[in-house]
Formats: structure tokens, sequence, C-alpha cells
């Protein structure tokens, strides 16, 4: 019998095609523990199709910065940016409120005994629960170095902005930090991260869509 994984994957941005090759080369078994970085929509081509495989593989997805802001912009706390002007017009308005509704349930961070990971950053020496939702999510932007500043009791696992010098490379320290938005979006890679033997998978972009979005 195989031991469950957790399986982690990056930002997807509406990559439809390239979630759903990662997926069928992941070929997840019952047990396994599938979790999205967040920024599920936004900036690519195929927001619905997105939307259709999150909803069919029943999984959980962090909230992004990107997917905090459509929520934000419906309750008239924020002004929707321009790629979610777009991605909302390429969407049904029932589409749309689904994924507002899944957005509603999006955690700001998933802390499990082997790991821990958010969208976008932790602030060092904040409980978790006390980190601001803005930071989480990764509306509020640090300086890169702020991964430095950590001293946690396991590896953290982030989304939301590629760490590494080869960007379609994840940003890997072992043991301490997994930092796996590899650009799929920007004609990169879509990255998944397996837990806990650390095995990393990966799919090429087709293109470099946010020329074209």
């Amino acid at each position: 019998m195989n031991t469950p994984n957790t399986i982690l994957i990056g930002d997807i941005h509406s990559c439809s095609l390239e979630f759903r090759k990662l997926i069928d080369l992941l070929s997840p078994s019952v047990g396994d523990n599938l979790v999205l970085m967040g920024d599920l929509l936004n900036k690519g081509p195929d927001p619905e199709g997105t939307l259709e495989l999150f909803e069919s593989l029943q999984c959980l997805c962090l909230q992004g910065n990107h997917d905090l802001n459509h929520l934000e912009a419906s309750r008239g706390k924020a002004k929707l940016k321009e790629e979610g002007k777009m991605t909302k017009e390429m969407m049904s308005e029932k589409s749309y409120h689904r994924y507002l509704e899944a957005v509603k349930k999006m955690p700001l961070f998933l802390e499990a005994d082997d790991f821990i990971a958010v969208h976008g950053a932790l602030l060092p020496g904040i409980p978790l629960d006390e980190q601001p939702k803005g930071v989480l999510t990764g509306s509020v932007s640090l300086d890169r170095s702020w991964k430095d500043h950590l001293d946690l009791d396991r590896p953290l696992v982030v989304g939301h902005k590629r760490y590494s010098t080869t960007e379609s490379e994840p940003s890997i320290i072992k043991g301490k930090f997994y930092g796996i938005d590899t650009g799929c979006v920007y004609g990169g890679r879509l990255t998944a991260l397996l837990l806990p033997e650390g095995k990393i998978v990966q799919v090429d972009a087709a293109k470099n869509y946010s020329a074209e979005i």
C-alpha cells in the first residue's frame, strides 16, 4: 500500500491546460492530501476551466492576493484589479459566483505536523493565527529577505513569488523553505511538491499567457 502524500501545487492563475496535465501526471491516490497554493485565477486564459477542475478535485486552495481582491471587490471593500476585471468578463455570472463562494472558504494558512503552507509570507516571531491577512495572502509586499529571518520548527511552503534565480525552478532550502511559484502563467512551469519526501514534479507552460491576456 502506498503511503499517502501531501501534494502542494503552486500558483495556477487560470492555466487549466497545465493544471490538468500536472494532475494527470501526479495521478493522486485516494487519501492523498491535495493543496493548491492560491491565486487560482487571474492572468491566464481559462478561468472557468480552472475553476471546474478545482471543484471536481474537491481539494483545498489557500487564499492568495488575487483571490482576496475578487472577494473584497465583491463586497465593495476594494477596486478590482485590471486582470481581475478581465477574468470576471471571461466567466459566466454563475461561474463567477461559484468562484467567490469558493474564495470565502479558502483558508489563509495550512498548519500540518510536518509543514506550514501560506500563499504569501510570514512575519517572524508572530503566531500563525495572529499574522496579518495582507501578509499571509501576499496582498502586502515584503522584501524577499523575509524568509531568511524565520525560525520555524518545520518547513514552510509558499507560492506568490518566484524566489529562485532560475524562475521556472522552485526555491528550496531542504527541510526549511519551499517556494513553488514557478511562473506558469509567464511561460515558466507549474510545480508540485510532494511531502514528506520532498519530490518535485513539473509541467512546462504551453506559452507565456500574460503577454496575451
